[in-house]
């Protein structure tokens, strides 16, 4: 070997040298913009079902969801669950172990407990309620029938009184003079004395 081809394999041994003293530049430390480049996968990859892999160096550094891909950052933690998967309508991770499964059957056992008294109440209030129109439907009836024999009875009232109206035109009546009271010779009006 000549002293010219010893030179560049020298030089190639001292990068290499250099390079290893120095930290490994990731993949992280060269992709621009916010976020991070570790995430977790969680979805359906080539028909096998990933629910909690990671993390994981990614090309790209995200700052919120994008389908398979969460981001390694706190409000994206899965570690607040015992066997972790995605929830991606949620946007949120949830615990898919047989523990969460029975607080979750006996959270919406009570609720469905509570829902069945306050339905209880609900008709209760509804009974009474019906209670109660029926017995104001009975008093207005029993108003309607009184007025209408009150009305019954005032057009039998005009009638009489249209038929004495009608006898005292026919007739003539002369004016009478006061009463006189023999007894005092006073005269008074409205016969009290």
């Amino acid at each position: 070997m000549t002293e010219d081809q010893k030179q560049p394999v020298a030089n190639a041994t001292e990068n290499q040298t250099t390079n290893t003293e120095q930290k490994p530049k990731t993949l992280g430390d060269i992709l621009p913009g916010e976020g991070t480049n570790l995430v977790y996968v969680s979805g359906m990859l080539q028909g096998q079902q990933v629910n909690c892999e990671g993390p994981i160096e990614y090309t790209r550094k995200l700052t919120h969801p994008q389908w398979p891909f969460i981001p390694a950052l706190p409000q994206y933690d899965p570690s607040k669950c015992k066997t972790p998967k995605f929830d991606w309508g949620k946007g949120e991770w949830v615990d898919e172990s047989e523990e969460a499964r029975v607080k979750q059957l006996n959270d919406l056992t009570e609720k469905v407990a509570s829902i069945t008294t306050d339905v209880g109440k609900i008709q209760e209030t509804q009974q009474v309620a019906a209670q109660e129109k029926e017995a104001s439907d009975k008093k207005d009836d029993q108003v309607f029938k009184l007025i209408s024999a009150m009305n019954v009875q005032l057009g039998a009232i005009n009638t009489k009184l249209n038929q004495v109206t009608s006898k005292n035109d026919n007739t003539y009546v002369k004016p009478t003079a006061p009463a006189q009271n023999t007894q005092n010779s006073a005269i008074t009006e409205g016969g009290v004395q």
